[in-house]
């Protein structure tokens, strides 16, 4: 770089003139004085980056051609070197970025590398060869033809690979989500730290771009991600195999929490396998958990991945009617300490924990015809599915207020049965809440407990064939009247859920739009599928909640079979789930 001298902040005039401006507002002195019209001042950006080209090329020039000592060693020692060429590389090291969404590159004038200089670096940006060929010794350096190659030789854009688009993209809008202490309990609010601890070639980062770009390929024009997805998904299986065979690395959070990921890969894909796929993700991550034994308990790290797993095997219990398995432990799946110490999300999920074995007990009991003999078995669980249901109801009150809903508004106009489909909001209260990662969880309480009143209701039918059940109307009215209570909650959610204007905490963290309103859309989609299917729901308000579902779908390029898989598998969330 040439120094060219302090720059002189006066007006173009007088630098023309070459006297001393005053710099006055908004026209200097002296072209006042001299009636001139006065052209203004430099602009504060220019004088801090000016182009120093024409000053380096007047002092190339003064330089003697001929001379091979001082000036061309000085100035430009490039045709003394035949291993100096003048062409920008990018590099970058993926060990060197500690973030996910930090790249980082080094743009440095470098020698022409040798095959063994190339095996020593990774380079991710593919560019061409733009490096001019070495200058023979009796050949004169043309600055001309360098500044040239300068603007002309570097490509206008540059284009980066899938990952490091789809991986800090993924990152930003879908899990560097503030949440609160109280609503953590999944298995996403984990992934930062344990991504940045594991190495660039694990299988948790494999995982998680394979889930990236999965992710950024539902987006309309971005479908050649999900190629890129299924590449980087059975490269990740592969290395998972491998790891799987190390005592050490099968026992890790990093692994367990790529397994998770994997079954995340599974919903978001949706293929032909996916329900299967799904099922044994969530059994292989059981089996590592019970297999990493007690000892998990004393890492909070450890123990956190311990509780998201809980709360996926009880998701995966319930869709396939499988008992729970027995977690080898004086407790069981409580774990390590008591209930109260754990936060309200996850007493929401071990509330649940006894409801996969009553749905499979209900369920043989009442598809077969009424029998005196197993009338005790119906009581039980009866007894059982109202006591959960208590259990579920004292939940919720013992919440505390900023986790409660706002009323922003009351729909009081009715929409004509033709257009019901189609309509925005359903008529009544509409709702809104601190983020919808806190929303989510006060819907799975809400699916709670439309599947335990569901429950209850079946054994009071199959009872009434007997008339032994002289409670009977009462727990049946007020199973209707608790199921419309929750799918009218659920459908005043879904404004806020749909529309990033109603998400303030997602504009302020800066989550794109469409990310914003995905995410909301997809937590979305269970509780509308479970309210829908409420046979005691009015028809027009069911209607309403399947037109939901479709624009859902719609919006987001999402076929059917991908809305009923997201509707069975609650994507980017994990809480309990019952048909």
């Amino acid at each position: 770089m040439v120094y060219t001298g302090k720059p002189s902040r006066g007006c173009g005039m007088c630098k023309s003139r070459r006297i001393k401006c005053d710099e006055g507002r908004p026209t200097c002195g002296n072209c006042r004085k001299s009636a001139r019209e006065c052209p203004g001042y430099p602009d504060e950006f220019d004088l801090v980056f000016r182009d120093e080209n024409k000053a380096m090329a007047k002092k190339a020039r003064k330089c003697p051609r001929a001379a091979t000592s001082s000036c061309s060693t000085g100035a430009s020692s490039s045709h003394t070197s035949p291993y100096l060429s003048p062409s920008p590389t990018f590099e970058r090291s993926p060990e060197e970025s500690s973030y996910p969404g930090e790249i980082s590159f080094q743009i440095t004038t470098t020698r022409s590398r040798t095959p063994s200089d190339l095996s020593q670096s990774q380079q991710i940006l593919a560019l061409p060869n733009y490096t001019t060929p070495p200058l023979p010794l009796d050949q004169t350096f043309d600055f001309e033809a360098f500044i040239w190659n300068l603007e002309n030789a570097i490509p206008h854009t540059i284009s980066l690979s899938p990952e490091c688009e789809a991986v800090p993209f993924f990152f930003k809008n879908f899990i560097t989500l503030p949440q609160q202490a109280e609503s953590t309990r999944g298995y996403l609010e984990y992934l930062v730290p344990l991504y940045n601890r594991a190495r660039p070639s694990s299988v948790l980062h494999l995982a998680t771009t394979a889930v990236a770009m999965a992710t950024c390929g539902q987006y309309p024009g971005r479908q050649q991600l999900l190629r890129e997805a299924v590449s980087t998904y059975g490269k990740a299986i592969k290395k998972l195999n491998d790891d799987l065979k190390d005592p050490v690395l099968s026992k890790s959070d990093e692994t367990v929490l790529a397994i998770l990921m994997f079954s995340l890969y599974e919903t978001i894909m949706s293929t032909d396998d996916t329900i299967t796929a799904w099922g044994n993700h969530v059994d292989g991550a059981v089996a590592l958990t019970k297999l990493r034994g007690m000892d998990q308990f004393n890492d909070p790290m450890s123990h956190a991945i311990f509780r998201a797993v809980r709360t996926m095997m009880i998701t995966s219990c319930v869709q396939r009617s499988k008992p729970i398995d027995e977690f080898p432990g004086s407790k069981g799946w409580v774990g390590h300490g008591e209930i109260s110490d754990e936060n309200a999300a996850n007493r929401l999920t071990l509330i649940c924990i006894d409801l996969p074995n009553l749905r499979a007990r209900a369920n043989r009991l009442t598809t077969t015809p009424y029998d005196l003999t197993y009338e005790s078995e119906a009581k039980q669980i009866l007894d059982f599915a109202q006591m959960v249901d208590g259990n579920l109801e004292e939940w919720y009150f013992t919440l505390p207020p900023e986790w409660k809903h706002r009323i922003i508004g009351v729909v009081s106009s009715l929409v004509a049965p033709e257009d019901i489909a189609l309509a925005e909001k359903w008529s009544g209260e509409q709702h809104v809440y601190h983020d919808v990662p806190l929303a989510s969880i006060m819907n799975d309480y809400r699916v709670c407990r439309i599947f335990c009143r569901r429950v209850i209701m079946a054994c009071v039918t199959w009872l009434s064939f007997s008339g032994s059940y002289a409670d009977a109307d009462r727990v049946w009215d007020k199973s209707i009247f608790v199921i419309q209570m929750m799918v009218d909650e659920i459908s005043a959610c879904v404004p806020f859920h749909m529309s990033y204007e109603l998400q303030p905490l997602a504009k302020e963290m800066g989550q794109e739009q469409n990310a914003a309103e995905a995410f909301g859309g997809y937590s979305l989609v269970w509780p509308l599928y479970v309210a829908a299917n409420a046979e005691t729901v009015p028809q027009e308000q069911r209607d309403w909640l399947f037109g939901r579902l479709s624009v859902i779908g719609t919006k987001f390029g999402l076929s059917s079979a991908q809305v009923l898989v997201l509707a069975r598998r609650h994507v980017l969330t994990c809480g309990p789930m019952f048909p």
